[in-house]
């Protein structure tokens, strides 16, 4: 009698084997199932250790997926050799982290705002003799003239990065601050960038009229331009908008020359792109260079905060955008009435 049982199990077995699911017994999820591209994957390395499997698409009754089945003596064989691929290709998030290098602002608003620039150019530069306005007059009321400013007319500052001196120079600083503006809004939100780029304009403007003081006399956008340059430099080390910064772990000492070693090759660019665009014959070359060290230290900064709490959320950003002009109007209602 138990003979003939053993007979009848080993015909079974060679004629009509059992097949295992394989997915159950590697994940210890008896619910589990692969998608095509895992079990594709599990086919192969069993081929590649010779092990004999076949797999089957699971139907919808069953739960759908698809499955990875050796016969019951091959079983322990074919767990142990998946679960060794597993191991041996796991992600290991904490040595290998990959920034989010999708655009975060996108290019509309910086065009727009570049054009109302233009056009804002154009519209002052029309005399207006009922309104008593005139090119002349807004020159005088914005200009970011040293002595004034000393003499506490800060608003001025701001209102300088809208005048300019003549068509090819409005027309320049669109299109050369507009690319860098958009730069540093891909990785910050176009709101965030703008009000960086705008406070760092105006603080280079407030820090070269005191250098120069009396009677220096400029206007132009090319001081916020080159504030952008400095801005895009400064954050390019901690690598915004991913969350991964160069400060990364270790000593204090190796943490900073990680730090300074990756700021390298962006602020050497920034000061080179100075070099060629900023020091020309009619340039204010210390408007320029202020911008510039203004927009590494604010870059900094917001590289820093960035990192640690987050780009600020997409109304949140809209909002700072919306500030940031309406700040840019305020100063020169400010302006016109004082």
């Amino acid at each position: 009698m138990h003979g003939e049982e053993t007979s009848a199990g080993f015909l079974r077995r060679t004629f009509r084997p059992e097949w295992i699911d394989l997915a159950p017994l590697v994940t210890e999820d008896e619910a589990a199932t692969l998608d095509l591209s895992k079990a594709r994957t599990w086919s192969l390395v069993l081929s590649a250790r010779n092990i004999p499997h076949r797999t089957r698409t699971r139907s919808k009754e069953d739960g759908g997926g698809h499955t990875v089945q050796v016969q019951p003596w091959f079983v322990d064989r074919a767990v142990e050799e998946i679960r060794l691929y597993l191991a041996e290709n796991a992600p290991d998030i904490w040595k290998t982290v990959l920034p989010d290098l999708r655009p975060v602002g996108d290019m509309e608003p910086t065009v727009l705002i570049m054009t109302a620039m233009v056009l804002f150019y154009w519209l002052y530069n029309r005399a207006y003799p009922a309104l008593k306005m005139y090119p002349s007059l807004w020159v005088e009321h914005g200009s970011s003239e040293a002595a004034r400013i000393m003499s506490g007319e800060w608003w001025r500052v701001f209102t300088a990065l809208t005048l300019h001196g003549d068509g090819a120079h409005v027309m320049g600083n669109a299109l050369i601050g507009g690319v860098f503006v958009w730069l540093v809004a891909r990785r910050l939100g176009s709101g965030l960038a703008w009000l960086l780029v705008i406070l760092s304009g105006g603080i280079g403007n407030l820090i070269n009229a005191l250098a120069l003081a009396a009677p220096h006399n400029s206007i132009g956008f090319s001081t916020a331009s080159f504030a952008a340059a400095g801005i895009l430099a400064a954050i390019a080390p901690f690598g915004v908008a991913g969350g991964v910064h160069g400060f990364g772990t270790g000593s204090l000492g190796r943490r900073v020359y990680r730090f300074i070693g990756s700021a390298l090759v962006p602020v050497g660019a920034g000061l080179g792109l100075l070099a060629m665009l900023g020091t020309g014959k009619e340039t204010d070359l210390g408007a320029h260079l202020f911008g510039f060290l203004c927009g590494l230290a604010v870059g900094c900064v917001a590289g820093l905060l960035t990192t640690r709490l987050g780009l600020p959320a997409k109304r949140t950003d809209n909002y700072l955008l919306a500030g940031t002009m309406t700040l840019i109007w305020g100063m020169w209602v400010i302006a016109w009435l004082a």
